[in-house]
């Protein structure tokens, strides 16, 4: 973990990249600098949690791009602050491209407050919530993505109080669903859209989920 994040520091502080080659790397509480680009070879380069805090957290960044990466929350538990195994809040623009998040003890991807884009990424998994839950966004593209067997729900797109979000929710595969957590319908939707307004969800393929495929509440 140390040798990753140092890692991590310096390139962001020369706006370089980093790149994992290929291998399985056992990492805990990594902070994403406010200027990351992390990338490996997809389905290779795996980084594996080992428990406790949290797992890859990001705050306040400029930019942060996350690249064929593997990210196995090994189903370790997190603290719970962490909320899901890869957490980014406040990012500027934020890039998940061609991963895999497997494993979470919560959500898979917990990204709050944030605008860019999560594209062709697989999210399963997500023991103790959802797959994508995206809180607050500001313009966020979430496509051509493929989320299956989560505990409470696949992509959820909701915000504190009423207003104008203009997430984007295309093209994805969604299916396996649960509603661990109980309730007439709160969990268990293959898509929930709450308290947002001008969110698209269009061209998605939702099937075997504990209540609706699409739910939308409280949004405009």
């Amino acid at each position: 973990s140390r040798v990753l994040q140092a890692a991590l520091e310096r390139a962001a502080a020369d706006d370089k990249p980093v790149f994992l080659p290929p291998g399985a790397y056992f990492v805990s509480n990594i902070v994403l600098p406010r200027r990351t680009r992390l990338m490996g070879v997809p389905g290779a380069s795996r980084l594996i949690h080992t428990g406790g805090g949290h797992f890859l957290m990001s705050e306040n960044a400029t930019h942060v791009e996350l690249s064929g990466l593997v990210i196995d929350g090994a189903n370790r538990a997190i603290d719970a602050y962490a909320e899901g195994a890869l957490r980014i809040s406040g990012a500027a623009h934020a890039v998940i491209d061609n991963c895999q998040v497997v494993g979470s003890a919560e959500a898979g991807i917990y990204i709050d407050r944030s605008a860019g884009r999560i594209e062709r990424t697989k999210v399963s998994g997500g023991g103790g919530g959802c797959g994508i839950y995206a809180l607050g966004s500001r313009g966020l593209t979430i496509a051509g993505n493929e989320v299956s067997d989560c505990a409470n729900g696949g992509i959820l797109v909701h915000r504190w109080q009423p207003g104008e979000d203009g997430t984007m929710v295309v093209n994805n595969r969604v299916g396996r669903i649960g509603a661990r957590n109980g309730g007439t319908g709160q969990w268990g939707n293959g898509i929930n859209v709450f308290r947002t307004h001008s969110v698209t969800v269009s061209g998605n393929h939702v099937a075997d989920c504990a209540f609706s495929a699409i739910r939308a509440n409280g949004g405009s």
